[in-house]
């Protein structure tokens, strides 16, 4: 329905730029180049029309016509100029109609009278040129007939250039006004339709894009919308639907999966830790500890996104205190030292445990490809924000905006299985907070999280 309405308002655009537009201006060209007469003839004619459309007693249109300046000039000019003008009953002139009978104005009149429609108007002139002269006719009714006419111009008034924009403008509304109007009201309906679908299209959109965490499992309102749009509204609502149901069997699978694994491996882990020293024991046991940590990484991004956040005040600075001492003994095993610098001053609505193992994260991703005898610096800035810089060989470029989608491995150093930058680009979106990376190649590579801070107390 929009292209339609969009079509068929080029269309009304086209047609309206023609007839108010290009039609005037070639009457207007047409007048200056061809006759000088008609050009005086114009002028007359719209001070003619002006003076008969004011009305009054008989005295009055004729002092209006008979003191026009274009008047005057055209008796002085033409020795056989003549004029008759109407006002429904009121009639005046230095002479008697020549053309009310004979171009049918008067059959016009009478069948309007006869068909009592008010509502309608009638527009008619026409240009006569005689051996004499030139002569003119127009004739106006929407309820009250006017008629004038204009006989004898011979000699063309002595008359300053035209003002081309006011005289089309002239020309366009003495001509066509009630079709402007009429336009303009067309125009003004189309507009305030496309603009209220497209509003609707446009909030529709807006609900469709992925902004926040819960866009894909948020149905569309149905109510209050046109028939060409419903249609879309449901398709979208039932992809959504489906796309919410296979989200919630993922989820459940990779819970009830890594869950049921727990126990086995526990279980397996202890029997090894049982057997008697051996390099293959030493092997079985770290295989069991990798799949260990994909068992519990799994459950902590399931769990991220099932249960919503416990939001309380907390101090950064105290979290990442708890995750670096949780996290000093593995870099200690690597030969790597561990910093920390900052403030505890800053304060952030958060949940203290899930922080701990976004900080967690970053610290062991840090660990794993810093070399031995390296150093990975963790700050807390007064302003919420925490940044882990490592001294590892970097992060190409190209390869920044994949590195938080899980099972994504950028070195063969790390023992894991690419879910720890996932589970803290979980954590971060559920804090509402943001992640910056800054890594060159050769250079190490800085993750910095910002959270926003409470005011202070």
């Amino acid at each position: 329905m929009l292209g339609q309405m969009v079509l068929l308002s080029m269309v009304f655009l086209m047609v309206g730029v023609y007839i108010l537009a290009a039609r005037p201006l070639s009457d207007l060209s047409g007048a200056r180049s061809a006759d000088p007469r008609v050009g005086s003839l114009s002028a007359l004619n719209g001070a003619m029309a002006d003076a008969v459309r004011g009305g009054g007693d008989p005295a009055q249109l004729a002092a209006r016509i008979d003191d026009n300046p274009l008047i005057q000039q055209a008796r002085q000019r033409n020795a056989g100029f003549q004029y008759f003008a109407m006002n429904g009953p009121v009639r005046i002139g230095t002479a008697g109609p020549r053309y009310l009978d004979r171009s049918g104005v008067a059959g016009m009149i009478a069948a309007r009278r006869a068909a009592r429609a008010p509502g309608i108007c009638v527009q008619w002139e026409r240009t006569f040129r005689w051996p004499g002269g030139i002569d003119h006719v127009g004739f106006v009714d929407c309820g009250r007939p006017l008629y004038y006419e204009l006989r004898g111009i011979v000699a063309p008034a002595d008359m300053a250039p035209p003002n081309a924009a006011a005289a089309y403008i002239r020309k366009a509304w003495s001509d066509r006004g009630g079709l402007v109007l009429s336009a303009i009201g067309v125009l003004a309906i189309c507009v305030a339709i496309v603009l209220f679908h497209t509003v609707r299209i446009r909030r529709i959109a807006r609900l469709v894009g992925p902004s926040e965490e819960d866009a894909l499992t948020r149905t569309l309102s149905e109510r209050g919308l046109p028939s060409e749009l419903l249609p879309l509204v449901r398709a979208i609502n039932r992809m959504i639907a489906d796309g919410a149901a296979g989200e919630r069997r993922r989820r459940f699978f990779l819970s009830a999966a890594a869950h049921e694994m727990r126990t086995p491996l526990t279980v397996l882990r202890t029997r090894l830790e049982m057997l008697e020293d051996s390099e293959d024991r030493t092997k079985l046991i770290a295989d069991v500890r990798r799949l260990s940590t994909l068992v519990n990484d799994l459950l902590t991004l399931t769990r991220i996104g099932e249960r919503p956040p416990l939001l309380v005040p907390l101090r950064l600075f105290s979290a990442c205190r708890r995750a670096v001492e949780g996290m000093d003994p593995v870099a200690m095993r690597q030969g790597v030292t561990l910093r920390m610098r900052g403030r505890g001053e800053a304060e952030i609505l958060g949940d203290a445990s899930l922080i701990e193992t976004a900080v967690a994260n970053l610290l062991g991703n840090a660990i794993a490809v810093t070399p031995p005898g390296g150093v990975v610096s963790l700050s807390v800035t007064p302003s919420g924000a925490l940044s882990v810089r490592d001294e590892g060989p970097g992060i190409a470029a190209e390869r920044v905006p994949e590195i938080f989608e899980p099972f994504v491995r950028l070195s063969n150093r790390h023992s894991g299985y690419g879910l720890g930058l996932a589970i803290v680009r979980a954590v971060v979106d559920l804090h509402g907070a943001e992640i910056a990376v800054d890594a060159a190649v050769g250079g190490g590579t800085s993750f910095t999280i910002r959270f926003v801070a409470l005011p202070k107390r």
